[in-house]
């Protein structure tokens, strides 16, 4: 007993495989969007974060650009591997290469759900992970040269400043007080017994390069301390908020576009067994431009020869009975006995 079987003629079975060819090229596109996502988030946040943190960046979306990569090369061979479906569905290895090309591709699938899944848990820990060193970062801002290079450079190229605002910078110790002239009455009013001090100070990084005015990223720049002129000249939006919105955007676009494969795949798979099936057995039936029956699994796939052969099926799905007559010598000689 055939599963699904569905009859077809030449032009509906070169049709399917048009589908069937689309399909296969839409998956592709998933993989390349999946390798280009991950290639653009890792070079564009990556590289703003300092060398520890950047690792974990990096091996989220290196490995989702790896699997990208891995869904384009699969689905380019299964492109090439399905074009020859009618003109040499008789050949020897053809069922054989289906079966591998099909069985990675479920492999590919598994993998990218464990991928999503995984994709939906990493984003919260990615951003967790980025506030943690963000905020050490400012802490050693002075103290380390690495720290201070890359913060610098985070928040010129992001246009961003501190974690969630620039005033998270006066929330903390990033100054000593040996900084500062000691013996200023302003100091003191900012200063902590433990000698660290908490004035209203940002990095001259969180400027704003297309403000046409001074930036008063240090307000005792001013002869007023007490203006407040300095959001109108610093990056008002915080770098957190700036790589929030690629890394979480880039993950859940990630779940959907596995969602979407998942989907295809198995369309694919229905579509690649019946296109195969029915081109075989429209070459064992003699007549390979003839109409034909073709099934998910039946008669001849992986030496199943049980049930009617298909003589019997071909007339039974054209009205004329299942009484076999006339066989003629077939590609297929488990179907001549």
């Amino acid at each position: 007993m055939a599963l699904f079987d569905i009859r077809f003629t030449e032009q509906q079975r070169k049709q399917l495989q048009r589908w069937l060819i689309a399909l296969i090229f839409g998956q592709a596109a998933i993989g390349l969007a999946l390798f280009l996502l991950g290639v653009c988030v890792s070079s564009s946040i990556g590289a703003n974060l300092h060398s520890v943190d950047r690792i974990v960046v990096d091996w989220v979306f290196t490995v989702l650009a790896m699997y990208g990569l891995y869904v384009l090369t699969h689905n380019l061979v299964g492109a090439k591997l399905c074009s020859n479906f009618i003109r040499f569905a008789e050949g020897s290895g053809m069922s054989l290469r289906l079966f591998v090309w099909t069985l990675v591709g479920i492999i590919v699938v598994g993998v990218g759900c464990v991928l999503g899944s995984v994709s939906l848990i990493t984003a919260d820990h990615l951003i967790s992970q980025i506030r943690r060193s963000l905020n050490q970062g400012m802490m050693q801002y002075l103290a380390d040269p690495k720290w201070k290079r890359t913060l610098d450079k985070m928040q010129v190229q992001m246009k961003c400043c501190g974690i969630e605002s620039f005033t998270d910078w006066h929330k903390i110790f990033w100054m000593r007080r040996d900084v500062f002239e000691e013996d200023s009455s302003i100091i003191l009013e900012y200063a902590e017994l433990d000698g660290r001090v908490l004035p209203p100070v940002v990095p001259w990084s969180c400027c704003r390069f297309d403000v046409k005015s001074p930036c008063y990223h240090d307000p005792f720049q001013l002869q007023n301390p007490e203006q407040d002129l300095a959001a109108d000249t610093l990056h008002v939006q915080g770098c957190l908020t700036a790589m929030k919105g690629p890394v979480l955007g880039a993950l859940f676009t990630t779940v959907v576009l596995l969602f979407l494969q998942f989907v295809l795949q198995v369309v694919i798979i229905l579509l690649s067994r019946l296109t195969f099936t029915a081109a075989r057995n429209a070459v064992a039936l003699g007549n390979r431009n003839g109409q034909s029956s073709g099934w998910i699994y039946g008669r001849l796939d992986f030496g199943n020869a049980t049930g009617p052969n298909l003589y019997q099926i071909h007339r039974k799905c054209s009205g004329r009975g299942d009484v076999l007559v006339d066989l003629k010598p077939l590609v297929y000689t488990s179907d001549t006995e």
